[in-house]
């Protein structure tokens, strides 16, 4: 495929949107779809969760020389972003990985970020997420030595959730309907809170968190959740 496939799963409730990316070298064309897609997505109220996976071996197909802001796309996104690495996610991919929420892979999965060993550094966000990730000296071993890191070392260290022996892209989709049935304002507020408050100090996160909830308050989701909870019955929120 030479462009990025975009499909979605609808129901009454909610949709589920898959981002794609090709089988193929990245380039100036499919970084501004992507970017457009993101946008896109970001803004459209019907879309509950992302789901972003590749059709390419390496999840990236693209030379360490180009940096194309895929990572920086990716984390404008609204919606809780689901990363699925059927295969193996090495620099500039693990770099737009990283940039998602919550990351599932395959047991044969292997990661590396090996920018150093071709006299460059990681520059879409690796040397900047790795860390927060995984802890700063680990991340330093992992990005000054470029080593390969297998699915269950990854697993354990906090750079994928999630390790699957089956099919992970179906395991993604089960954990995308838990998700997209909760509140989607709520989601949204609640991955601002983490993100945002992850740059403050304690106090100011928790200040953050407290304008947030006040905010939600005032919703019709809001209004919905202790509805259902009094009538004993599943809630069907609308985002609003």
């Amino acid at each position: 495929r030479s462009t990025l496939d975009r499909s979605s799963a609808a129901s009454d409730v909610y949709k589920r949107l898959v981002l794609r990316l090709p089988n193929n070298d990245m380039n100036n064309a499919i970084q501004w779809e992507f970017e457009d897609s993101c946008i896109a997505v970001s803004q459209d109220s019907d879309v509950r969760v992302v789901i972003l996976t590749s059709s390419s071996p390496d999840f990236v197909s693209s030379s360490l020389e180009n940096n194309f802001g895929l990572a920086s796309s990716v984390a404008l996104i609204k919606q809780p972003v689901l990363g699925v690495i059927d295969d193996s996610a090495h620099g500039l991919g693990l770099e737009l990985l990283l940039a998602s929420d919550v990351r599932i892979c395959a047991s044969k999965s292997t990661f590396s970020m090996a920018h150093v060993a071709h006299g460059a550094i990681p520059s879409d966000g690796g040397t900047q997420r790795l860390p927060r990730l995984v802890g700063q000296g680990r991340a330093l071993e992992l990005i000054l030595t470029g080593r390969v890191v297998g699915a269950q070392e990854a697993l354990e260290m906090g750079m994928v959730h999630q390790v699957c022996d089956a099919d992970p892209l179906k395991e993604a989709f089960c954990i995308a309907e838990k998700i997209a049935g909760h509140g989607p304002r709520a989601a949204q507020y609640l991955k601002e809170a983490v993100y945002t408050g992850s740059d403050m100090t304690l106090r100011q996160g928790m200040s953050l968190e407290a304008d947030m909830s006040v905010i939600l308050q005032s919703t019709l989701d809001r209004i919905e959740g202790i509805n259902s909870f009094l009538e004993r019955r599943a809630p069907k929120f609308k985002g609003d």
